[in-house]
């Protein structure tokens, strides 16, 4: 879903966004709650590249260590002072939404890239769908 999603972005504005989605085997087959991945992916469209007159890249990586899934949205769009809209309700709804489905045993981190853009990092366990 997040690779159309990405696809019709492209689609809307072909010069300003371009992406790389990598996902190592081992972590697809991995059970991750329904739009989170997408949820960061849009934050990272609309709130980064979008709003940039040059646009950017998103990259999107994914990966199991261990136990763990590793999840990575990194943007080189405009940055966290250049939203001035603080982190919004998707990332607080997310929030919301992993403490329920891991029960305090997710880790979500945002932090601005120098010189511009954001990462977004994800870490819950990794269990098998």
């Amino acid at each position: 879903m997040v690779e159309a999603y990405l696809e019709l972005m492209h689609m809307r504005m072909p010069d300003r966004l371009q992406f790389t989605v990598h996902v190592e085997p081992d972590a697809r087959g991995l059970r991750c709650p329904p739009m989170t991945l997408l949820t960061l992916v849009e934050n990272a469209v609309r709130h980064g590249i979008d709003p940039s007159e040059e646009g950017g890249t998103i990259t999107i990586q994914v990966r199991r260590v261990a136990n763990r899934c590793h999840v990575r949205v990194t943007d080189s769009g405009r940055g966290l002072t250049g939203a001035g809209e603080g982190l919004g309700t998707g990332l607080s709804a997310l929030r919301e939404r992993l403490l329920l489905a891991f029960h305090g045993d997710a880790r979500l981190e945002v932090q601005e890239v120098a010189p511009h853009g954001v990462r977004a990092e994800l870490e819950f366990p990794a269990e098998e769908t």
